[in-house]
């Protein structure tokens, strides 16, 4: 993949936007001893505007002969800015940064190189390590307004079925579309889901770990999740600069498939 230090998509800045988080991933081979960089990446961190430090554990399910499955834990480490907007998570295989306050790409992707920077130094995984997947992830809301419907801020193939088919007020709309993407001469994987629930803002596998946000919504409410996920996966270069590189292409392939193939016309205008 070649180096790109900035943006070959459109650029149209939304006053009203619907983006609610934004997801970068790298996962590298693994660090079963990354406890003990813990301090000297934790100092970093502090120097580098993340204050909050939150410990833990995550989960992870093993699927096992038969059927069965395995559930494992591994410690992470989190940390925060001060506003708590803006999160770094640190595991064995890999750092992720989160962000609710988002502006614009290039911010955002040198945070994320930094980050990446920090953990593969510290460790010395810029020599020894391989990045195996990068991913971004953009979750949005959409909140029709009066008299509006989620229909009209998205494509026919992502509106599921008629209304019709149901009882009034109980159709819950979980679309899904997969597939391939080419990515300067890398395989990539879009995946673009829409779906519906009540009251929760984000998507359940992110509520946990998510950084705060400023969102105000009802327990009844009936939100309209657009989340499209888009990453790579190999053996690829140990370095910040790659990984921002790919972060770049990747980010490219989200926002014009989000334009020209997701979003309708109507959306961008509620949105300006």
């Amino acid at each position: 993949m070649q180096r790109q230090v900035h943006r070959k998509c459109r650029y149209l800045p939304l006053a009203h936007q619907p983006l609610v988080l934004v997801l970068a991933q790298v996962k590298f081979s693994p660090i079963r001893q990354i406890a003990q960089y813990v301090p000297a990446i934790q100092e970093a961190f502090r120097r580098s505007g993340y204050p909050i430090e939150r410990p833990g554990k995550v989960q992870q399910i093993v699927l096992a002969a038969l059927g069965s499955a395995q559930i494992s834990e591994q410690p992470r480490w989190e940390y925060r800015t001060r506003e708590e907007t803006r999160s770094v998570l640190l595991l064995e295989e890999g750092v992720v940064l989160q962000a609710t306050a988002y502006d614009r790409f290039e911010s955002f992707a040198g945070q994320l190189a930094e980050a990446l920077d920090i953990v593969l130094k510290a460790t010395d995984h810029d020599k020894l390590g391989v990045v195996q997947r990068v991913g971004l992830r953009y979750v949005n809301l959409i909140r029709p307004r009066a008299e509006q419907s989620y229909r009209d801020y998205l494509q026919p193939g992502f509106h599921g079925a008629p209304d019709a088919a149901f009882e009034p007020g109980t159709h819950r709309v979980h679309v899904q579309s997969v597939g391939r993407t080419a990515l300067d001469g890398e395989k990539g994987t879009l995946v673009i889901r829409v779906s519906q629930t009540e009251g929760l803002p984000l998507p359940a596998d992110l509520l946990v770990n998510a950084p705060k946000h400023s969102l105000s919504v009802s327990p009844k409410e009936v939100m309209t999740l657009l989340d499209m996920d888009h990453f790579i996966e190999g053996n690829f270069e140990p370095s910040s600069d790659w990984g921002t590189s790919c972060a770049y292409a990747l980010h490219d392939h989200v926002i014009e498939s989000f334009h020209d193939h997701v979003i309708t016309s109507k959306a961008i205008e509620v949105w300006k």
